[in-house]
């Protein structure tokens, strides 16, 4: 970045940086889409200490907002201290988005509809995917190779695919993904999804995770009607227990239960989305489906900031070893 920017003489501040990222991400993929987070806020005792309760539930919830574009310029690889667990500490990083004006116009974080969202503040995370660690295939409705099979099956409805998302056209309910053979998704710690529909009443009510040890997770939103032909980004923690996390949907936060008996050793078996709503001249259409590593960096500071970009300074604090997590887990 800092032999692009300012590099022939151009002043900074005048680039179009929507136009750099894009040039950036689909011609030499320096440039990626990241999901912000902002942890929630919660009270503290007389000695400072979280008791667990929200400071105000109404606007102290996690922001978990995917698809900001940045490019992050490592300055610092990793530092392999061995931790507790198999953790280690990592590093450090320059992260550049865009100007704060450009970023509240992008649908999640648009401050009409998302008052709580003012500013990246410090110690907000940007996570991003350090590696894939499985792709659902969407490449088609069913595929063999070799000994591994995947295969897409649905309640009501034609089931197609464009080459790159799957597509049910008609009434239906359900959208489900088998998968045989090794399916190992135990070094990932999270699932991302895109969803997209002509409904206007379609009310995504769960995805349940399968093993085969037919144990599951189940993610289950409250009351989210995806937005008509538009793609929704889901982007949520794939942990164990029983937890909470956030859907956002044009600034708007979907509370989000995760709960299961889920063992990650064991290998993924079936993924099914569960919804209502669409009626038999509908289309629901799924992409992009991914379990993978994220890497979660920290803003430490503000390095620079124009009126065409934002230059921040963070750390990433803590980082895992994929053997030892299977060794402790």
């Amino acid at each position: 970045m800092p032999g692009l920017i300012g590099s022939q003489g151009v002043r900074p501040g005048a680039l179009n940086m929507n136009r750099v990222f894009r040039a950036l991400r689909y011609r030499t993929e320096q440039a990626q889409l990241v999901t912000y987070h902002r942890p929630p806020i919660y009270d503290t005792d007389s000695y400072g200490v979280p008791t667990g309760s929200l400071s105000d539930p109404t606007t102290t919830q996690e922001l978990l907002l995917p698809d900001l574009p940045a490019i992050i310029r490592p300055a610092v690889t990793a530092d392999y201290a061995k931790e507790r667990a198999g953790n280690n500490i990592i590093g450090a990083a320059r992260i550049y988005t865009p100007n704060i004006t450009t970023i509240k116009n992008y649908t999640n974080f648009d401050q009409t509809n998302n008052a709580d969202f003012n500013e990246i503040e410090g110690w907000d995370r940007l996570i991003t995917n350090y590696r894939t660690v499985y792709n659902v295939w969407t490449s088609g409705t069913s595929m063999v190779s070799g000994s591994n099979q995947y295969a897409w099956t649905n309640t009501g409805g034609t089931l197609t695919s464009d080459g790159e998302s799957i597509n049910v056209s008609g009434a239906s309910t359900v959208m489900t993904y088998t998968t045989t053979g090794n399916k190992n998704v135990l070094e990932a710690d999270r699932l991302r999804f895109k969803i997209k529909t002509d409904d206007t009443n379609l009310v995504l009510t769960t995805v349940v995770l399968t093993n085969t040890d037919d144990e599951t997770l189940t993610y289950t939103p409250a009351t989210l009607t995806v937005t008509e032909d538009k793609w929704l980004t889901v982007d949520v923690p794939f942990v164990s227990g029983t937890t909470d996390t956030s859907i956002y949907q044009g600034g708007t936060r979907y509370s989000t239960t995760i709960g299961g008996t889920y063992d990650y050793e064991t290998n993924l078996k079936t993924i099914v989305f569960n919804y209502t709503g669409p009626g038999s001249a509908n289309n629901v259409q799924l992409k992009e489906i991914e379990f993978y590593k994220s890497v979660s960096w920290h803003v430490h500071s503000l390095k620079d900031m124009t009126d065409g970009y934002i230059i921040f300074n963070c750390v990433r604090t803590r980082g895992r070893s994929d053997s030892k997590r299977r060794a402790y887990s």
